[in-house]
């Protein structure tokens, strides 16, 4: 939400965090087994009340489980690297995937866009320490109102 904040827009959101067994995409997005338990967090992220951005976060419970950063956004430390950090697992690289593709109906409805006719870019992301994923996410963003931009160092 960095972003809002730059462009003099009010940020806000809100989040949910649950206890799930992981589905087939979750398990293989993740490394594990079909029904391991995960911690689902799913987001909304608002600019001046209106919504601009949904994201569902995995993690595995075999990782986070009955540590202090099981859930995300309600110990003391917050952030993916930061939390793997606090519980002694180094975040050594992020990988993203980007696309786009027609919202759904869910999609639209949260944000608040077209039920006919919108896109969304999606990013899927996963955090990594070593050959470990321990975290995966999705990120949906309305198509028509974002440009992403990388940089992207070159090694000497």
């Amino acid at each position: 939400m960095t972003d809002v904040a730059n462009s003099n827009r009010e940020a806000g959101w809100e989040h949910v965090s649950e206890r799930r067994s992981a589905t087939t995409r979750v398990a293989e997005l993740l490394g594990i087994a079909v029904g391991e338990p995960v911690m689902e967090t799913a987001y909304r992220f608002f600019a001046d009340g209106s919504p601009v951005q949904l994201s569902w976060s995995w993690e595995p419970l075999s990782l986070t489980g009955g540590t202090p950063v099981e859930h995300p956004e309600e110990g003391a430390v917050t952030g993916v690297i930061a939390r793997m950090d606090a519980i002694g697992r180094r975040v050594d690289r992020v990988v993203e995937k980007v696309t786009a593709r027609a919202a759904t109906t869910s999609e639209a409805e949260r944000l608040e866009l077209p039920q006919r006719g919108a896109y969304v870019l999606v990013i899927e992301r996963r955090h990594y320490a070593g050959d470990l994923t321990v975290e995966a996410c999705d990120i949906v963003f309305p198509g028509d109102r974002y440009e992403l931009t990388y940089a992207i160092p070159v090694p000497d």
